[in-house]
């Protein structure tokens, strides 16, 4: 897919989405009344639940991206974005969006979010005094916004993130995007490594790179071409190790290697989750119940990471062979 150019995106299609934001928050008092009729219906309230996790996604969408238009010309029209005072200001306002979406997520649909073991991981986050390479299961609707909400709002972090050039169609991620440190990439075309090393120098103490390993979200499907792919490269021990791990997918090594090599110095922190639905139409289902989301994070510090790039692979299939096995654990 195609993405227009920045001035396009900026004149026709930012105008387009802001309008649907304004549009859906003075019409939610009449959706919300469809929404209590229907509920009955469907059951478990889900339209209400639904409306209104939309509706805040829209109102501080809306705010954040005039938010942005207001810090393009504080910053002299652009022209010092870059400086900490700007940085700072950009992060403040993602973390404003992503922790009212969160919280309204949490609240609405009942979700309890468990974090388990995870006492010496949460100690390196919070402390802000060295940068860490973030390498998380990816494996469900919604798994990006609750690591983001544990960097970003839990630990004062500043994440930088890889994000699919697609994005840059959501005006909000494509300002933040392009003013704050991260990287937009097409999978089908470019370096996706470079760039990620490049994103990953010249970390402040309290960066957080943040890499999802398995390329996108858990599916059986996907699980079945990753052990091909390893194969098809002549890499039959890890294929035969991927077909024993039940729960993940086989990480690529190539972006999670081009981050710890440019971050030398940095901590490592995994994550792994249990309980994000794995697609829209498992969380529509377990709209009505409470669900309880269980999250643990390991870390490995700094001058544990093994520095040459077969020892690093190999250590990235143990930690996710280890990650396998604790999924399956909390799904026992």
């Amino acid at each position: 897919m195609r993405v227009p150019r920045t001035a396009v995106r900026r004149t026709l299609l930012a105008p387009l989405v802001l309008a649907v934001d304004a549009v859906l928050v003075a019409a939610s008092p009449a959706l919300a009344v469809a929404a209590a009729l229907a509920s009955p219906v469907v059951g478990g309230r889900r339209p209400l639940r639904v409306l209104t996790i939309l509706v805040v996604y829209a109102a501080r969408h809306l705010a954040c991206t005039l938010a942005c238009l207001a810090l393009w010309v504080a910053s002299g029209f652009g022209r010092h974005a870059g400086t900490p005072r700007m940085q700072h200001a950009h992060y403040a306002v993602l973390r404003w969006f992503v922790g009212g979406l969160h919280r309204t997520m949490v609240r609405v649909a009942r979700i309890r979010v468990q974090l388990e073991d995870s006492r010496e991981a949460d100690a390196v986050l919070s402390a802000n005094d060295r940068p860490v390479v973030v390498l998380s299961r990816h494996a469900g609707e919604g798994d990006s916004l609750l690591v983001l909400h544990e960097l970003l709002c839990r630990h004062g972090r500043r994440p930088r993130v890889v994000l699919h050039q697609a994005l840059r169609l959501d005006p909000l991620i494509d300002i933040l995007g392009q003013r704050l440190p991260n990287r937009f990439v097409d999978p089908r075309g470019g370096n996706t490594e470079v760039e990620i090393a490049a994103m990953s120098t010249h970390l402040e103490r309290d960066a957080a790179v943040l890499i999802f390993p398995e390329g996108g979200n858990f599916s059986h499907a996907r699980r079945t071409r990753g052990i091909a792919r390893l194969r098809d490269l002549g890499r039959h021990d890890h294929a035969e190790r991927a077909d024993e791990m039940a729960h993940v997918v086989a990480p690529r090594p190539g972006g999670a290697l081009a981050a710890l090599g440019a971050a030398a110095g940095a901590d490592v922190v995994l994550v792994g989750h249990v309980g994000v639905p794995d697609g829209l139409g498992a969380a529509w289902r377990t709209l009505p119940e409470p669900q309880t989301v269980r999250m643990r994070m390991w870390v490995v510090r700094a001058e544990d990471v093994p520095r040459g790039r077969d020892d690093q692979i190999e250590w990235l299939f143990g930690w996710w062979e280890l990650l396998d096995g604790w999924v399956g654990e909390q799904r026992a």
